[in-house]
């Protein structure tokens, strides 16, 4: 028997999230958004002019995540390896205007700070859609050294804190040494949660992973779209992976989550299915749900509010965050039926 979700029980672990001592290690990332006006056809090729009205730039990738932490009540510390240019220095400030402990962004001088440039345009009246993403990466690998000091920071982070979040994008050749830290972190006890586009399958012995429906059919080999296939790979999952808990997530179709000693649940999607923009919630979801494994919550408690996390931010443009009283509002809401045992 599924024991319904309880606000009350709800609102006490969001309450338990200050001050959680939380690292984010991955790949940082500065997205940029360009918005601006259509303005005519060109005359040197079929594209639009787009006159730029306004531009401002956010936490992206691993430091997204870092900062959906920082904004729900966490004490967030970062550890990534950047470029020595003006996107690292725009990253930099970023990070501290959000009390974001970034003393391990380690600088590379011969590296550049991925970038993402995203244009949005549109009539003088109408809403500004996204045309085209730019992409600045670096292709690669680090040298000896850059990981080197990156492994000793990131060490040095890990043992003064509570839990571990590995954003894993895949960016910078650097998935098996972040899974080598996770697993070691984890051995010493901590909290660590995974999440990782490319190599879900490093990170054996983990906590818990949280792959989108994608990330989880390419490694398991088998489709997860209808409820009791999404159930199946979460379980297959947890026990290849040798894991405590996996939260699966399934876009506009929820979530399924499978934990040690209970029945793998189906859990429906919070607030409007239609999402406005995915952009960044895993992130969301993905610090929602471990700040409440680190506060002490249950499995399926921790999913309730990163499903209530991810449900908020879907509906705003871009990657954003949501404080603790967002979440504890979205929480008034959950449906006590949102929950279903897995067929």
């Amino acid at each position: 028997m599924i024991a319904a979700p309880d606000f009350a029980r709800l609102s006490a672990l969001i309450a338990g999230f200050a001050g959680r001592r939380v690292v984010v290690l991955g790949d940082p990332v500065l997205d940029v958004y360009v918005y601006g006006t259509t303005h005519r056809i060109s005359r040197e090729a079929p594209v639009l002019i787009v006159r730029e009205d306004a531009r401002e730039t956010r936490l992206g990738g691993a430091a997204n995540a870092a900062a959906n932490l920082a904004a729900l009540g966490a004490s967030a510390r970062f550890v990534g390896l950047i470029g020595d240019d003006e996107g690292a220095d725009t990253l930099a400030e970023l990070l501290q205007a959000r009390g974001i402990g970034g003393e391990h962004l380690l600088r590379a001088p011969a590296r550049r700070t991925v970038t993402k440039t995203r244009i949005l345009a549109g009539g003088v009246h109408t809403t500004k859609q996204q045309m085209i993403r730019l992409d600045r990466e670096d292709t690669h690998p680090p040298s000896e050294a850059d990981r080197d000091n990156l492994e000793a920071a990131a060490r040095a982070a890990i043992a003064g804190a509570e839990a571990l979040v590995v954003s894993d994008y895949g960016e910078g050749h650097l998935s098996n040494l972040y899974a080598a830290l996770a697993r070691d972190a984890a051995a010493q006890g901590k909290v660590v949660v995974v999440d990782s586009r490319f190599r879900l399958d490093a990170y054996r012995g983990v906590t818990a992973v949280t792959p989108n429906a994608p990330e989880a059919a390419a490694l398991l080999g088998a489709a997860v779209d209808a409820p009791s296939e999404a159930a199946r790979g979460a379980s297959r999952l947890l026990k290849e992976l040798d894991l405590k808990a996996v939260l699966l997530t399934r876009g506009r179709e929820g979530m399924a989550i499978a934990a040690r000693d209970q029945s793998t649940v189906l859990l429906d999607a919070h607030g409007h299915k239609e999402a406005v923009d995915v952009t960044g919630a895993g992130d969301t979801v993905t610090a929602a749900f471990t700040l409440g494994l680190t506060a002490g919550g249950a499995v399926i408690d921790s999913a309730i509010l990163a499903n209530c996390a991810g449900g908020v931010v879907v509906q705003k443009l871009g990657a954003v965050t949501l404080s603790a009283a967002d979440l504890a509002e979205s929480a008034r809401s959950v449906d006590p039926t949102s929950l279903h045992e897995a067929p």
